[in-house]
C-alpha cells in the first residue's frame, strides 16, 4: 500500500512547481502549460500562499500539487493537479480531506474553488468532500468584430477600476473577478471607462485579448453602457480575437451577448464549503 503525504510547496523552487503543475493537468479538458512566469503571475494575482500550498507525495515521488490562495478567513483551492499515474485509488479525495483539515486548523471559515462543469469526475470529488455549487460561471468569444465607434473612452489606472469593483461590484463575485484580484493586474493589461462603465483587458497589442473585468455602477445599470464601452474597445483595437474566460457568473452573460459574443462550450461551477 503506497504511503501518501503532503509537503509544503514553499520548500521547492518555482520551476519545479511549474513543471509539476503542468504534469498534473496532462490530458485535462483544456491544454495547460504552466511556465515560471505564468505561475508567478497567478500567485501574485490570486493571493496564492506557498506556505499553505502542498505537494502530494506517494512514497517518495511527487504526484500532485494543490495551490492554496488565502484572503482573510477564506481559502481557495486555486488549482489541484495529480499526475496521470496517480489518478485513482482515492488519492484526490485523501488530499482534499487533508487540505480541508489544514484550513480548519488555521482558523479559516470557508473554502472556495472553481471546477470545469464538464469535468464530471472533479465535480463528484469536490461534492464528495462537502463542497456545494454556488453558481455556474460562463465564458464567451468573438472573432474580429467589425465595429465603428466615435465614442471617447478614457484610459485609467487599473487601481481605479479595482476600487470601483470593490465598492460597486457584486459582493460575492468569483475570486478572480474580485476587486482584490483586479488590483493585482498590471500593464500590459489596460483599464478604460466611459462615465460609470469600466473594463479591464489584457494586452491589446497581441491577437488574443481577454476581457478581465466589466463593471457598471448600480445607478447607471440598464442603460447599455457596458455595450458602448466594449464596442468602443473593439473599434479602438481592431482585428482581434476577444475572449471572456469562464469566470463570469451566468447572470452576467447578457453583457457579452449584447455585443455579439458567443458563449463557449466549457463552463465552470463556483463551489464553496463551510469549515
Amino acid at each position: 500500500m503506497p504511503s501518501l503525504t503532503l509537503k509544503p510547496a514553499h520548500e521547492h523552487p518555482i520551476p519545479f512547481l511549474a513543471d509539476l503543475m503542468t504534469r498534473g493537468f496532462e490530458g485535462y479538458l483544456v491544454p495547460i502549460n504552466i511556465t515560471d512566469t505564468v505561475l508567478l503571475t497567478m500567485m501574485r494575482r490570486d493571493g496564492i500562499d506557498l506556505t499553505a500550498s502542498r505537494i502530494l507525495m506517494r512514497d517518495d515521488e511527487p504526484v500532485g500539487l494543490a495551490m492554496i490562495a488565502r484572503r482573510g478567513w477564506t481559502s481557495r483551492l486555486a488549482a489541484m493537479g495529480i499526475t496521470s499515474n496517480a489518478r485513482s485509488g482515492g488519492v484526490g479525495t485523501w488530499a482534499m480531506e487533508q487540505l480541508i483539515a489544514e484550513a480548519k486548523a488555521r482558523g479559516d471559515k470557508e473554502m472556495l474553488l472553481e471546477v470545469i462543469e464538464q469535468n464530471t469526475a472533479g465535480v463528484k470529488l469536490y461534492e464528495k468532500v462537502g463542497f456545494k455549487k454556488i453558481r455556474r460561471l460562463v465564458g464567451y468569444k468573438l472573432e474580429n468584430p467589425q465595429v465603428e465607434s466615435d465614442v471617447e473612452i478614457e484610459e485609467i489606472d487599473i487601481r481605479e477600476l479595482a476600487r470601483a469593483v470593490t465598492y460597486h461590484g457584486m459582493q460575492d463575485l468569483p475570486w478572480q473577478l474580485s476587486g482584490a484580484t483586479v488590483m493585482q493586474h498590471t500593464p500590459p493589461s489596460r483599464a478604460f471607462k466611459i462615465n460609470d462603465a469600466y473594463c479591464l483587458i489584457s494586452n491589446p497589442e497581441v491577437l488574443d485579448v481577454a476581457i478581465q473585468s466589466v463593471l457598471v455602477k448600480a445607478r447607471s445599470r440598464g442603460a447599455g453602457l457596458s455595450a458602448v464601452l466594449m464596442r468602443s474597445l473593439f473599434a479602438k483595437f481592431p482585428n482581434k480575437i476577444w475572449h471572456v474566460s469562464p469566470i463570469y457568473p451566468e447572470e452576467m452573460g447578457f453583457i457579452f451577448e449584447h455585443v455579439g459574443m458567443e458563449r463557449e462550450s466549457l463552463s465552470q461551477w463556483q463551489m464553496s464549503r463551510a469549515l
